[in-house]
């Protein structure tokens, strides 16, 4: 598995893929991993390199004990600095959930170097209120309890959501794997991303012009950012596409991965077709 060094901290990040269509980055959201992208990476790798990298405190990656070095705005700014420590140049960005969040800020600050963007299961801004509220709850947990009982406290939120059979099968065989990969979080980033979940602004002015292709692609029955909600960012982005994943939730990458590739693999060609900026 492929590291680097940022700001002192181990970078956890894989890569796959070659040829010489335009890379592309995946960035995981909140709690996760790298290995939110497995099932989809080979498809994803045939005509270019990807990289998915571990945000700092997720994963294999260090990150700060510091809440605030979590925030959406650092968060940013530290991957447009990867993309650059392992060679992306021009590239295509793809952010699930707070991945989304994140991503859309690095086109805010730095559109000149994506050749596209993709948000995945992601929103115009913070969590609806009873969403905000579980994830509050579990940062809380987190910060004054530990790791395992906001483990025991999320898995709380996800039993009251209602899975088809199919779903919950596949979920209970990633539990054990789920549950390693949180508890080797970083304290600090579960409640500095949860802040983010809970205050992120909307960024409307930006993405009514902003100049590049974007994709927006979600779950049919996402129970984060509700399809409704997703329907509203893909609407308020300028020129945006709007593709929804049957069969999927909130993570369609891992649920329904062949129809979320048949979705990402066209866009990302029809944006290579485009003349770089």
């Amino acid at each position: 598995m492929p590291t680097i060094r940022m700001d002192g901290r181990r970078v956890d990040y894989s890569s796959a893929g070659a040829g010489t269509r335009p890379p592309l980055l995946l960035v995981h959201g909140y709690t996760g991993s790298k290995e939110d992208f497995e099932p989809v990476l080979d498809g994803l790798a045939g005509d270019r390199p990807v990289v998915a990298v571990d945000l700092p405190g997720h994963g294999g990656s260090e990150g700060t004990t510091d809440p605030d070095g979590y925030a959406l705005a650092a968060s940013a700014a530290w991957l447009v600095r990867f993309a650059d420590a392992v060679g992306l140049g021009d590239h295509h960005l793809l952010g699930h959930s707070m991945g989304g969040l994140i991503s859309q800020r690095v086109a805010a600050a730095a559109s000149q170097r994506l050749r596209s963007l993709v948000l995945a299961s992601s929103g115009l801004g913070a969590l609806r209120p009873e969403a905000a509220d579980a994830v509050a709850r579990v940062a809380v947990v987190a910060r004054d309890d530990g790791l395992e009982a906001a483990y025991e406290e999320s898995q709380r939120r996800y039993a009251e959501i209602d899975l088809d059979p199919g779903a919950m099968v596949a979920r209970k065989a990633r539990e054990d794997y789920v549950r390693r990969r949180y508890l080797a979080l970083e304290v600090a980033a579960v409640v500095g991303g949860a802040r983010n979940l809970i205050t992120a602004m909307p960024l409307g002015a930006f993405l009514r012009g902003i100049d590049i292709p974007v994709l927006v692609l979600h779950g049919e029955a996402d129970y984060a950012w509700t399809p409704a909600e997703q329907a509203l960012l893909a609407r308020t982005v300028r020129g945006a596409e709007l593709a929804v994943v049957p069969d999927s939730y909130h993570s369609p990458q891992l649920e329904n991965p062949s129809a979320w590739l048949d979705a990402v693999a066209p866009f990302l060609r029809r944006a290579d077709a485009l003349p770089p900026r």
